[in-house]
């Protein structure tokens, strides 16, 4: 686990760079979101901000995901890079979200930061809902699932068909 004691950083840097590999099994992914093959490769720069910390990410892996229509297995490129503040926990009683506050994530102790919760946390919210393997996926090839459109009409309807056309 890397464990960030930004107080004791800051005593050193006014900007704290450095580049990390953070192996499937310390980010801990939950098997639902999908599941890291290989290690994620991380550039960190912290710097100071009235707020707290500026922590930008550049973040470099994949993860294997299941598609939602076919059920397939596919892989989806996590690169990214973002940006958010890192500080402690608000004051107060009467607390209300800004639309700045959506990069905004909380230290759990005062001035320390783990750097895993922050990658699983970009991961978890870079991955869809319901992933596809493709976005023209077709589903499950099942006789079944036919759509509607593939079937073969029936000659004597073909009427029909010519008069919704006009």
């Amino acid at each position: 686990m890397v464990v960030l004691d930004l107080k004791e950083i800051f005593q050193q840097y006014d900007v704290y760079e450095k580049h990390y590999s953070l192996k499937p099994e310390d980010l801990s992914i939950p098997s639902d979101v999908g599941d890291l093959k290989k290690p994620v490769e991380v550039y960190l720069r912290i710097e100071k901000d009235s707020k707290g910390y500026r922590v930008h990410m550049v973040l470099q892996g994949e993860v294997e995901l299941e598609c939602s229509r076919c059920l397939n297995v596919f892989v989806k490129d996590i690169s990214q890079d973002s940006e958010k503040i890192v500080g402690r926990y608000p004051k107060g009683e009467n607390l209300s979200l800004s639309e700045e506050d959506l990069n905004f994530s909380f230290m759990e102790e005062p001035d320390t930061v783990i750097l895993e919760d922050l990658v699983r946390e970009e991961i978890i919210l870079s991955v869809p809902m319901k992933p596809l393997c493709s976005p023209d996926c077709r589903g499950v090839d099942h006789p079944a699932l036919i759509l509607e459109e593939d079937k073969p009409t029936d000659p004597r309807f073909a009427i029909l068909k010519n008069l919704l056309h006009r």
